[in-house]
């Protein structure tokens, strides 16, 4: 059984060749702090990084490993503001978690991707990651395209709270307000105590107001 196959992601870039490495912005400041390292002597090659191994390289429990560290790195990157590094970090994770072995398109019917209790622990950190790219993309302002992650986790997860809280945050960006409503509802049902939901159920309610009184207003207006 494997997970199937997911969106396809750019290849792994040189950046993510040591995940859990350092973030963009702090590159600089690390190289200045190490003025100890040994230089490679005049006429000899530089130390080059491990190169990456690609999804079909590894094992299951390699992705598996792999992709759960590129949750910390982007989880590190979001902490610092650093949405594109973060949703950088996540998809790799991604790419990892959802290869498949197979031929011109067509899955390996052998592959069992580790057995049900891999299948699972994968399904739940690709719920997260999929979650998490949802998150960078509110804050980049591409609701559109957050709301589409979520959707994706819910397929795996159907009463995933944060996919349905960034959906709904998404749809009210769009204008969506019928939809927007639907998630925060079933998220109120999945979590009575959630302080989020009500506060986002307001604001919805209060854009659709909004949106109705901008339309009656129009229709006036059209009319004379």
């Amino acid at each position: 059984r494997a997970l199937g196959p997911g969106p396809r992601y750019p290849p792994a870039s040189p950046g993510m060749a040591e995940v859990g490495g350092i973030a963009p912005s702090a590159a600089a400041s690390a190289d200045a702090a190490m003025p100890d390292e040994p230089m490679a002597a005049q006429g000899e090659p530089a130390p080059q990084a491990p190169e990456l191994k690609q999804p079909e390289q590894m094992t299951v429990e390699e992705r598996s490993a792999f992709a759960a560290k590129c949750k910390e790195v982007g989880n590190k990157g979001f902490k610092n503001g650093e949405w594109e590094y973060a949703m950088l970090a996540y998809e790799e994770g991604l790419r990892y978690l959802q290869y498949a072995p197979g031929h011109e398109g067509v899955l390996d019917p052998t592959f069992d991707h580790g057995g049900a209790e891999r299948v699972d622990s994968d399904m739940r950190l690709c719920v997260t990651l999929f979650c998490n790219v949802a998150a960078c993309l509110l804050k980049t302002g591409e609701e559109r395209r957050a709301a589409g992650y979520c959707t994706q986790a819910l397929a795996f997860d159907a009463d995933n709270v944060k996919a349905l809280f960034r959906r709904a945050q998404a749809l009210l960006a769009m204008g969506e307000h019928d939809a927007a409503m639907q998630d925060v509802r079933r998220l109120a049902e999945l979590d009575p105590t959630s302080k989020e939901a009500p506060a986002l159920q307001r604001s919805i309610e209060a854009a659709a107001k909004r949106a109705a009184h901008q339309e009656r207003a129009m229709f006036s207006k059209m009319l004379g």
